[in-house]
This record gives C-alpha cells, structure tokens and sequence, in this order.
C-alpha cells in the first residue's frame, strides 16, 4: 500500500518538487502545431508543471516559449504584439526575440542598449516534429537533454492524426490507467466485443511480465484464449508519461501521453500514427467515441465532465447496448481517472495481482527520483537511448512459448 508520503512524492509537480525538478529534464510535448499555424499570430498561453509560459510563432516560423510574465513589471506577454520574431509587451513596448534576447527597452533612457542587455527573460529550447511543439523546462542557459525521436516524429504530415483531451486529475493517474492492462477487456467491454479488441474477452485476468527498457519499461499482457494460446499485448512505458498502444490491424498506431499542466490537470495525448500509410479518422472514431463532424481536437472531451456523468447512458447500460454507458474508449478514460478526484488517495487502495504493473511503475519512478537526486542519469535522458524503439506489438504465442522470442 502506499504511503501519503510517497503518493505526494510521486504527484506534486510545481515548482521545487521532486518530481517536478525531474520532469523537467524531460521534453514536453505541449501542443498541436495547428494551434501556431500562423506565423506573426497571436501568443497563446499555457501552463505547464505548474507554472505559466507563453508560445508564440514568429514572422519566420520558427516558434519561441517565454515565461508569461514581461520581466519588467510582470504582465503577460499573451497581450503582446507579435512583430516580426518578436514579441512587444503591451505595457511598456519592451520587445523579446524568439531567442529570448531582450532587442528594445524603450521606457527606458537610450544608453546604447545597456540596460537591455542586462535583463534577463526566461526562454525556453522549442522542437516541432510529427506535428507537435515540443519544449523543454530544464533550465534557461542549460542545454537541453536529447530529443525523444519516436517514429511518428519521422513520417509524413498526412500519417498523422493528433488530438488532446484536458482532463481534470493528476498526471499520474491518465500513466497508471493506461499501464493498467485488465480494465480494457472490462471498461471497455463493449468496444472490444465490436471491435478488433475482442480477443481480450477471453481472459479479464491478464497477467503481466515486466522488463526493464534504457526508456522506462516494457509490458506484457497475457492472456489464455480459448484455443490454449497465449495472446500477449506488449506495451512501453517510455518515461515520463509515454505509452503506445498496440496497432490497429490496418497498422495504425496510437500514442499516449500524459503532461501535468499542474497537480490537478493533465494534457492527455491521443494520437495516431501510421508508418506505411495516412491515417484516415474514420477508421477508429466510433470505437474511441470521436464526432468527427463536430471534433474539437484541442480538447476532445470537451462537453462531457461530472456535471452530465461523462454522458453516461443508463438506458444503454440496462438493455445490453453499453456496459458503461459511456460511449467511446475516451470519454470512459477521462470519466474513471476524473471520478477519482484531482488527486486520488493512494493509502486506500487495495491492490491485487492484475496490478503489479502498477505497483512496479511506481517503483520505477521513485528509482528515477533518487538517480536524479544523487547526480546520476535518469532513464530516458541518456545519450543512448533510442526513443525510436518504443514500439508496441500483440502477438498470439503458442501455449509453452516465450512471448519475448515473437516480439523484437
């Protein structure tokens, strides 16, 4: 069982934490590329770990972050002019290059640029790759740690649909719902009946065997069918908060992340890439719950919360339709994680054996906190680390056989 110690330990990210001081090392991936598309555009504002930064797109293309507050008294650059590759502080006209310098402090006496070369604005390193704007918190002056090179970081534009979902509750609880193999085959009955998931009806016990990764772990969730295979759902968790999801049978693959807009909200990643082809939404939008007609992809969920019970149908529920009235495999992920509260109180639990995934996610990443603290390299952050194998699989493995040997 664990401690209040521990849960706040593992949960609390803001500032001075340290969870929070590790998450930072890592790369975030804060937004959809679309939602910059504009360059000279207007900044957009976001919170990230429990502070608050702004993104803009210069006239360039090229995209900057900036703590949100100006550093000259503290207003928000999410007013600020968007001129050329700069932002202009509305206040007092104080204007920052995307590289953070500090070009123009025209409040001030002109000294030669003097006083603006001494004012300091935190500025952040910013990637886009497989349609996402990335950024990295580490530290202004620091450099920043490798990039995580996942395989939709590297195919065409069209191979790629990307979609968010803000969800009210901790970080932690979006990475423990989705390392939790058996609720698919349960929350997600209905869907997986219908669907290319029904296999997993055979078995709701999985069990779970676990290796160690140079980027977190891998999962393997066993099941007996009824024919006295194996069915074995191999997953990653890559740190910090990655996942993908074995891939759909006409390849398409889904990625999940999981980052703390502060303790009680998380950016919760959908996203679905194909290596060979474009990814066409309609292929899985009935069995994720998607209106493609009236989609949000900023924020998927939107509509749906605690005030309508996610939706939920009890109709459906009572005559066979739904088993959790809910429609949709993300709107039942957003309902059950937010149902726990923001912060779900650890010391309560009853865990069984279907959640030693679990139980061993979170000594992994109490191992990282101390491998942070005492100097050493966190997993995911070494040079050597090839995020490029983060890979997920299914595979039917004949009774008596090592699911490792059909799984490279």
């Amino acid at each position: 069982m664990t401690t209040q110690k521990v849960n706040e330990t593992l949960t609390r990210v803001g500032p001075g934490t340290p969870m929070g001081q590790l998450l930072r090392e890592y790369w975030l991936p804060v937004m959809r590329s679309e939602r910059l598309a504009e360059p000279g555009g207007a900044p957009v504002p976001v919170e990230l770990l429990g502070e608050k930064y702004v993104l803009f797109r210069g006239a360039d293309g090229t995209v900057g972050c900036f703590d949100e507050a100006c550093p000259h008294r503290g207003a928000s650059l999410a007013l600020a002019r968007n001129e050329d590759c700069s932002l202009r502080c509305v206040y007092h006209g104080w204007k920052f290059h995307v590289s953070g310098e500090v070009l123009e402090t025209p409040s001030e006496p002109e000294d030669g640029g003097r006083f603006a070369s001494r004012v300091k604005l935190p500025h952040h390193p910013v990637r886009e790759a497989g349609g996402v704007i990335w950024v990295w918190l580490g530290g202004t002056g620091r450099e920043a740690r490798p990039f995580p090179e996942f395989p939709f970081t590297k195919v065409p534009a069209e191979n790629i649909f990307a979609t968010i979902a803000l969800v009210d509750c901790n970080w932690l609880q979006g990475v423990e719902a989705d390392i939790d193999s058996a609720h698919v085959s349960l929350l997600h009955e209905t869907e997986a009946r219908n669907g290319p998931l029904k296999d997993l009806l055979d078995d709701t016990a999985p069990r779970d065997e676990i290796d160690p990764q140079p980027y977190g772990l891998r999962y393997a969730a066993l099941r007996s069918l009824s024919s006295g295979d194996t069915l074995a759902r191999v997953k990653p968790f890559a740190m910090p908060w990655y996942t993908v999801v074995p891939e759909l049978p006409n390849g398409d693959r889904l990625w999940h992340a999981w980052v703390p807009v502060n303790d009680h909200q998380t950016i919760m990643w959908y996203l679905w890439w194909n290596d060979d082809q474009p990814v066409d939404p309609a292929y899985f939008s009935e069995q994720f719950g998607l209106d493609l007609d009236h989609l949000n992809p900023d924020n998927i969920r939107a509509g749906y919360g605690p005030e309508n019970l996610w939706g939920q149908d009890r109709s459906a529920m009572v005559d066979g339709r739904s088993f959790s009235g809910i429609r949709g495999l993300v709107l039942q992920d957003v309902a059950v994680q937010e149902s726990m509260g923001p912060i779900v109180d650890r010391t309560i639990e009853n865990p069984g054996k279907s959640d030693r995934g679990i139980v061993r996610a979170r000594r992994f990443l109490l191992d990282a906190l101390k491998a942070h603290a005492d100097g050493e390299t966190p997993p995911g952050l070494g040079l050597d680390v090839d995020y490029g194998t983060v890979r997920s699989a299914a595979v039917v493995v004949p009774a008596g056989e090592d699911w490792r040997t059909a799984v490279s």
